[in-house]
Parts: structure tokens; C-alpha cells; sequence
């Protein structure tokens, strides 16, 4: 039981850095594309 819920929460954790991640890499990307525009 105890050895499934540290697993567990390893996933949620591995989980939750892969979704920051990927929105920060979102943001970053829209960002820079909107301060392109604006420079153009």
C-alpha cells in the first residue's frame, strides 16, 4: 500500500512539471510572437 501511494505521487508530481513546463514553453512562444508582431 505504501510503495503504491509514493508512486503515486511521484506520477502527480512528474505530471504537474511536464504541465508547467509545456505551459511556460506556450506562453513564452506567444509572447515572443505578439513582441515580433509589434517590433515589425
Amino acid at each position: 500500500m505504501e510503495e503504491q501511494q509514493s508512486l503515486g505521487e511521484d506520477f502527480y508530481m512528474m505530471i504537474t512539471y511536464l504541465f508547467v513546463v509545456v505551459i511556460s514553453s506556450i506562453i513564452m512562444i506567444v509572447w515572443l510572437k505578439r513582441r515580433g508582431k509589434k517590433k515589425k
